[in-house]
């Protein structure tokens, strides 16, 4: 399954040359070619047609973004595609579409439109419906930039539907529950914590849920650890062994049960290995 741009975060910074900037040189007349264009390219979009429009975008020399990530021209091409795998019914409100399209006093030429995206889940069943704002930039009457902004959360639920349903899920967790030795406390293992929490939000970007839970007595703890993928939980691993974290964590807990659950790789499973953990694959639900 490819990824799915339109689920990515919500983001992105345009560089100030090419943003419009100051007053309006003037507003195009609605039959102009670039009001005609952003026109059909929603409709199209819509319909799952995206690629007859293929001709009015630049080549891959434009700019192309969703939030913040950029990709080239088959890369928004493809992403539409897959946007109609994971809903059906997909529209763009036109009828209430706030659409303006302008030439500016720093030489550019923008459509830039607000309007009301949905869709009915094919996996969740769910009817979305997202408020979205893009900016398509001008150049000899083709596309040469393209910028779309919007909230992702909702789409993000789709996806993960869809990888559960097709077993496709790439991210993986790990489970275990510890046992907190003699001579240590509850407050001793919170500060611990407190600094090793730093320790991995500075490092590793591919851990994305961390916790740690002390049962009543004080005596067990439980961690629920979240990875993007097997490569991020690997990662994760050979941080910790590398630093000195490793060695307090050691004398804090003792291992009583460990277990990496998803879709491991051949390089996790020889890692989880070292550490007696149990793989459980997924048969369901999903994973956030």
């Amino acid at each position: 399954m490819r990824k799915y741009l339109l689920l990515l975060p919500a983001i992105f910074f345009i560089s100030c040359n090419q943003v419009p900037s100051g007053d309006l040189s003037g507003i195009l007349d609605a039959q102009s070619k670039e009001v005609q264009i952003t026109k059909e390219l929603m409709q199209k979009y819509s319909e799952g047609k995206f690629r007859e429009i293929a001709s009015m975008i630049s080549d891959d020399s434009g700019e192309y973004y969703f939030n913040n990530v950029k990709v080239d021209k088959e890369g928004w091409l493809s992403a539409t595609e897959d946007h109609h795998n994971l809903f059906e019914n997909i529209q763009n409100d036109t009828n209430g579409i706030n659409l303006t399209s302008a030439k500016y006093n720093n030489g550019t030429t923008w459509s830039m439109a607000w309007f009301q995206w949905t869709g009915k889940g094919k996996y969740t069943g769910d009817d979305v419906k997202i408020m979205v704002h893009h900016g398509f930039r001008f150049e000899n009457e083709k596309i040469v930039a393209a910028y779309h902004f919007f909230d992702p959360s909702l789409l993000e639920k789709e996806l993960k539907a869809a990888e559960s349903f097709n077993k496709k899920s790439q991210r993986v967790l790990g489970l275990a529950e510890l046992k907190i030795n003699k001579g240590f406390s509850t407050s001793d293992v919170e500060e611990f914590l407190v600094r090793f929490s730093k320790f991995v939000r500075k490092t590793e970007p591919g851990t994305y849920d961390f916790g740690y839970f002390v049962s009543p007595d004080g005596k067990k703890v439980n961690l629920v650890e979240k990875y993007y993928t097997s490569s991020d939980f690997v990662h994760h691993l050979n941080n910790f062994e590398q630093s000195d974290y490793s060695k307090e964590f050691m004398k804090l807990f003792t291992l009583s049960k460990v277990i990496v659950a998803g879709d491991a790789s051949t390089e996790l499973k020889a890692k989880a290995k070292v550490y007696g953990a149990e793989l459980r694959p997924q048969v369901g639900g999903w994973i956030n």
